[in-house]
């Protein structure tokens, strides 16, 4: 019984351990996604003040590029599907 109550006792301490590493490593993307946010308003102002090109054609961009991103992703996760569906019909 005591084996097994510092096992829990051990599970337990590394489980706070690796929240605490997710914490820490969520806190450092938080701070790298605010400093890449403030150079991209950045550099969307100064596009603009230079006339190359506006701020909205900037965020239509973004926009379109997240689309294209999206569906990219949607065809490979259903290109996974297929593979994986195919796959289990061989090894069956």
């Amino acid at each position: 019984m005591s084996d097994k109550i510092e096992h829990l006792e051990r599970s337990i301490l590394e489980l706070g351990a690796e929240v605490f590493r997710v914490k820490h490593r969520m806190d450092e993307v938080e701070r790298s996604n605010t400093s890449y946010r403030q150079v991209f308003i950045s550099l969307k102002k100064l596009l603009d003040d230079k006339g190359i090109i506006s701020t909205d054609d900037f965020e239509d961009v973004v926009a379109l590029d997240v689309i294209l991103n999206n569906q990219q992703s949607n065809q490979n996760t259903d290109l996974l599907h297929i593979l994986s569906d195919n796959l289990k019909k061989v090894v069956n």
